[in-house]
């Protein structure tokens, strides 16, 4: 799951966005996973089929949380105030697990002249050279499109990147500026399906009855 995300995270925006939903598939050492994607507007939710008791992911109104069920509680954390506490402590964002797969730098990006068809979309084969937050140089292969809805999906993401880690990455950047999505992420990740259908509007909405990862903070220390 972790690369399914990362992978995504590596992506470009947009200033307005529409509704999709979407199917991704990654693939890594630990195995296969699979996200169902639904956005609206500014608003997206992650779902992972496979996994259960992973709970969801959720950016709503420019924040991420992170539902989970916990002890049989639904647990709701606030992306952001986790970053926080951890930078706090004396952490930073290698507490999130990230460093090593967020760019510090794209070193380059140059189309092939190949193409490659992923879910059922026409896109371009690019090489990209980057280099991680640890400062370990990459080489990747993209499949990178300007279609419309594989831009807006990019651009949830990279939303959602920004809650987490509290800055834009440069690879983000980089395809904006070029006005292109991606498609395909090396190995990592890649679209399997995409539609425009609109999801409802409810599953966007934070369980009203969840407990907050600073009430079970509270409750795990005495009075």
């Amino acid at each position: 799951m972790r690369h399914l995300v990362t992978g995504l995270l590596l992506a470009a925006s947009l200033p307005v966005l529409a509704d999709g939903k979407a199917t991704l598939e990654s693939h890594s050492a630990q195995g296969g996973a699979t996200m169902e994607v639904s956005w609206a507007g500014d608003d997206l939710r992650m779902d992972f089929p496979q996994q259960a008791q992973a709970g969801f992911m959720l950016l709503k109104d420019g924040k991420g949380y992170m539902v989970s069920q916990m002890q049989g509680q639904t647990m709701v954390m606030d992306l952001a105030k986790l970053r926080e506490m951890a930078e706090g402590m004396g952490g930073d964002k290698a507490a999130a697990g990230l460093t090593d797969e967020q760019a510090s730098s794209v070193d380059a990006l140059e189309a092939t002249g190949e193409q490659e068809t992923i879910a059922g979309l026409e896109g371009d084969v690019y090489r990209l050279q980057w280099t991680d937050k640890a400062g370990n140089a990459h080489d990747d292969t993209l499949v990178l499109s300007d279609d419309p809805q594989v831009r807006e999906l990019m651009a949830v993401f990279h939303a959602y990147q920004q809650s987490m880690t509290g800055e834009s990455d440069p690879i983000a950047t980089e395809l904006e500026e070029r006005e292109l999505g991606m498609l395909r992420f090396s190995d990592r990740f890649q679209i399997a399906e995409l539609s425009d259908e609109t999801p409802q509007a409810d599953i966007f909405e934070l369980p009203e009855d969840a407990m907050t990862f600073e009430d079970m903070m509270r409750s795990a220390v005495p009075e």
